[in-house]
């Protein structure tokens, strides 16, 4: 083992400033991924096949804006320092983006209302990056070791979690049963609302980040050509990254899958009426973040790939058992369910801590640190994860076992079914290729330490 020393850790304030700006993106995401599609197809009433072209479309940029964002912000020199100017950039842009999402559209027509949406979406998603990537970099750059990148990635998705578990208890029961009633019971200009009231939350997270996180002054190493398909070339020469965005890529279709279908799962197979839907959603939220702690601590003592092992093993049973559960057992529901939020904070915070170590792999190979051209990739995976399952699979699964697009009182047997597979085989399918992934990752507690050690002892040379 290397004897490696630590470097001090990051003050207690610097780590939840950071976590802190990660609270609008994961709103905005949790918002998008567990109502946008119910929005448009059951308060607008387009067809459910057909919005998903919202989907497809807003995907195409995001091969492309996310990468290329990460490498603008590797190669940005400011007294701001490399990631912060684009936050602050894009900020009000995302905030915007996000309320319009869910406003009502100017004109009617299924298809006409799906490529405006899309438009929306890809204003919407490319403010999210040149938030989000630039911020998802700082997890490797604010601090090499291993231990203290767990819990960098603790406090974050602590953040996250918590920040999801308001948007998904509150969300759609202010935007319905509240802000509705304003406007005559107008479902359409109570989502509106909600929208803007997130939409502000979501400037205000990274302006925190900007104001109170200071990125490290350290030597730079010199730049080399802008050549985007060799820099691309090289992230995926990188052999623990490759693993790592794998794992990274398959428990976040997972976890979209899921979140996708949660509603409609509990409304039209469990039987259990709203806002018994929001009781549930909060409830996995706050036991995964209450259970934060705990996933760091497991990490710390074990190792990130053991925990992730572990946990995502108990995840996959319950998401199994839950599934098959018969109708109406409420009380079933809400045990589940609170296991389930273990698993589920686990499966937010785990792949971000592992992949965050790879940066010295790349250091060590080209001689380059690219802490944003690999948060880039991994935000373009994250979407690519949701375009898949909710752009295409769920959408489509579901329009061709003959789903009922607007506020259906029921469903066919067979989008019943659908979603009783969504919620159970299909993440169990995709967390167990996950877990084989994770076997097979390289970048352990000791062989991060010799590569830090190795890098340093350059570095001394170079110096």
């Amino acid at each position: 083992m290397s004897t490696l020393t630590s470097r001090p850790g990051l003050p207690i304030f610097t780590k939840a400033m950071y976590g802190l700006g990660d609270w609008g993106a994961s709103a905005a995401t949790t918002a998008r991924s567990l109502f946008w599609l119910f929005f448009i197809v059951s308060v607008i009433g387009v067809d459910v096949g057909v919005a998903g072209i919202a989907f497809i479309i807003g995907r195409v940029w995001d091969g492309v804006n996310d990468p290329l964002l990460g490498i603008l912000s590797d190669r940005l020199r400011s007294r701001w320092g490399r990631r912060r100017p684009f936050m602050l950039l894009g900020a009000i842009p995302f905030g915007v983006g996000f309320w319009l999402m869910f406003s009502p559209p100017p004109f009617s027509g299924d298809l006409a209302i799906a490529f405006y949406y899309a438009a929306i979406f890809i204003l919407y998603d490319t403010a999210f990056t040149i938030v989000n990537a630039p911020y998802a970099a700082l997890t490797s750059e604010l601090t090499e070791d291993y231990d203290e990148r767990a819990s960098l990635a603790g406090w974050r998705m602590g953040n996250s979690i918590f920040a999801a578990l308001l948007t998904a208890a509150l969300f759609k029961l202010l935007a319905e049963n509240l802000f509705a009633g304003w406007f005559g019971g107008d479902l359409r200009s109570g989502y509106a609302l909600a929208g803007a009231l997130w939409g502000l939350i979501i400037v205000v997270s990274p302006l925190l980040v900007v104001a109170f996180v200071r990125e490290p002054e350290r030597p730079l190493p010199k730049e080399s050509a802008f050549d985007f398909w060799e820099i691309t070339r090289n992230v995926f020469a990188n052999r623990p990254f490759r693993i790592g965005a794998t794992i990274y890529l398959l428990a976040f279709t997972a976890l979209d899958i899921i979140t996708t279908v949660f509603v409609w799962f509990l409304v039209y197979y469990m039987q259990l009426q709203p806002p018994f839907d929001s009781v549930v959603l909060a409830l996995v939220l706050g036991v995964a973040f209450l259970s934060m702690p705990l996933t760091v601590w497991l990490m710390k003592r074990f190792s990130k790939r053991t925990t992730y092992i572990g946990m995502m093993t108990t995840w996959a049973l319950t998401m199994l058992v839950l599934s098959a559960l018969p109708p109406g057992n409420a009380t079933l529901v809400m045990i589940l369910a609170a296991i389930a939020g273990i698993g589920y904070g686990a499966a937010n915070a785990i792949p971000w801590a592992i992949v965050a170590d790879v940066i010295e792999e790349d250091e060590w190979r080209t001689g380059q640190r690219r802490e944003g051209v690999y948060a880039g990739y991994l935000v373009t995976f994250r979407k690519i994860a949701t375009a898949f399952a909710v752009g295409f699979l769920v959408p489509q699964v579901l329009s061709a076992t003959g789903f009922v697009e607007g506020a259906a009182a029921t469903q066919p047997e067979s989008a019943v079914l659908a979603l009783r597979i969504f919620m159970g085989i299909v993440p169990t399918v995709l967390l167990v290729l996950s877990m084989v992934a994770a076997a097979r990752y390289p970048l352990t507690r000791e062989a991060h330490a010799e590569l830090r050690r190795k890098l340093e002892e350059r570095r001394r040379r170079g110096a």
